[in-house]
C-alpha cells in the first residue's frame, strides 16, 4: 500500500470513529506512520484530505451496494429496492458502523470546509438516481417522490441506528415501504377501455 493510501485509510478510520473536528492532522500523520512532509505532499490541507476521504467513502458504498444488487434478479425491481434497504440494515449491525460520514460532515464541518459539499452531493445524487430508476421500473405514479421518501427513511434510520440498537423496528419498517409501493402501483393502474 502506498503512503497516500496509508493516510487515506487511517483518516477514514479516525473520521469514522470520531468527529472531524477532534481528529487533527498530527494524529493522522502519527497513526499512518508517514512523515509530515509526505502528508502535505499529498494533502495540502485537512479540508482536501476530508474531501478525498468522502470521495473514497462514496466509491466504497457504491461498490458494496452494486455488488448487493448484482445478487438480485435484474427484473426484480422491488427486490432490488429492498436489497438497498437491507444493505443499510447490515451496515448498521456491523462493527464499522459509527453513523454516516456524509451526515457527520454536513453537520460538523460544511461551513468550515465548503469544498466537502461536492462529494456529499455526489453521493446523494448517485443514491437518488439509483432509487428513482428502480421506483420508475416498479411502475409507481411519481418515482421521484417515492425515491425521495425512501432516501429520507434511510437517512432517518441511519441517525436512529446510531442512537439505538433497536434494529427490529428498522427491520419492520420495510413492510410499510413495500405496502406504500404496492398501494401506489394499484392506484397507478389505468382502467381498461370498454
Amino acid at each position: 500500500m502506498s503512503k497516500k493510501e496509508d493516510i487515506i485509510k487511517t483518516a477514514l478510520n479516525l473520521f469514522n470513529l470520531h468527529s472531524y473536528g477532534s481528529v487533527g492532522v498530527d494524529r493522522i500523520i502519527l497513526e499512518s506512520g508517514v512523515a509530515k512532509m509526505t502528508f502535505y505532499k499529498y494533502f495540502p490541507s485537512k479540508e482536501k484530505l476530508i474531501e478525498v476521504c468522502l470521495e473514497r467513502r462514496n466509491e466504497n458504498i457504491q461498490a458494496e451496494i452494486l455488488a448487493t444488487l448484482d445478487k438480485k434478479r435484474e427484473d426484480d425491481y422491488l427486490g432490488r429496492i429492498k436489497a438497498i434497504y437491507l444493505w443499510y440494515l447490515d451496515w448498521f449491525k456491523s462493527d464499522d458502523f459509527n453513523g454516516c460520514m456524509f451526515q457527520k460532515a454536513t453537520v460538523e464541518i460544511l461551513k468550515q470546509y465548503p469544498s466537502v459539499a461536492r462529494p456529499i452531493e455526489e453521493y446523494r445524487q448517485w443514491l437518488s438516481q439509483l432509487s428513482e430508476d428502480l421506483f420508475t421500473k416498479v411502475k409507481v405514479a411519481e418515482p421521484h417522490v417515492l425515491a425521495s421518501m425512501f432516501i429520507n427513511i434511510l437517512d432517518g434510520m441511519t441517525v436512529y441506528a446510531k442512537m439505538s440498537q433497536d434494529y427490529l423496528q428498522i427491520e419492520q419498517s420495510w413492510s410499510y415501504i413495500e405496502r406504500l409501493v404496492i398501494m401506489d402501483q394499484s392506484n397507478n393502474v389505468l382502467p381498461e377501455a370498454s
